[in-house]
């Protein structure tokens, strides 16, 4: 075994004893962190994107889910014509809009006014948006068999509510059956 001399110890002290990084080092580390950047930045932002589109799109199928079933459970209160009980109190039986009287004598209108559904009541006298983003809505009044459409309040049994929400271009659809309930 060779034995070390004292110049070669301080030798080998020196050459080890060194601190920190070189500056090739420093460049190689920073050349590999900007290509990491570089192909990690379109997966963060297609994810950022892809959280954007399904949150707005949940938004306005929430939207859709709630207007609809407001709407069917109002039309389900359309009570009978107190001056004929074998009709209903529909007082309008259009395309886009249906006006009622409710069991507790409150008189109540759903209508179109785009890009809005609006809903009305007469006592108290209010009006407010039931819901925004809409590109269509489509009243259906139908008889018992329903199939045939309803050429009276006295023939209609069924209500078919169909309702197009549209977010970024992207239209959502509901169709919504509704049975009146309250039968003589």
């Amino acid at each position: 075994m060779r034995r070390a001399t004292p110049g070669t110890v301080c030798a080998l002290a020196a050459c080890c004893a060194q601190d920190g990084f070189s500056l090739i080092e420093l460049v190689m580390v920073i050349v590999l962190i900007g290509i990491i950047a570089v192909a990690a930045t379109p997966v963060l932002l297609s994810g950022v994107k892809t959280f954007h589109t399904t949150s707005t799109s949940l938004d306005t199928l929430s939207k859709l889910r709630y207007a609809t079933a407001r709407m069917a459970r109002e039309i389900r209160e359309i009570r009978r014509n107190p001056a004929n009980t074998a009709d209903y109190d529909i007082a309008t039986m259009a395309a886009t809009t249906l006006s009622f009287t409710k069991t507790d004598g409150t008189t109540v209108t759903i209508s179109e006014s785009l890009p809005d559904v609006m809903l009305s009541y007469s006592t108290p006298a209010a009006s407010a948006v039931l819901t925004d983003e809409v590109s269509s809505l489509a009243f259906s009044y139908l008889k018992i068999d329903g199939v045939t459409p309803a050429t009276s309040a006295a023939d209609v049994a069924f209500v078919r509510v169909d309702l197009t929400l549209t977010q970024n271009g992207e239209p959502y659809s509901q169709t919504t059956w509704v049975t009146l309930r309250n039968q003589s």
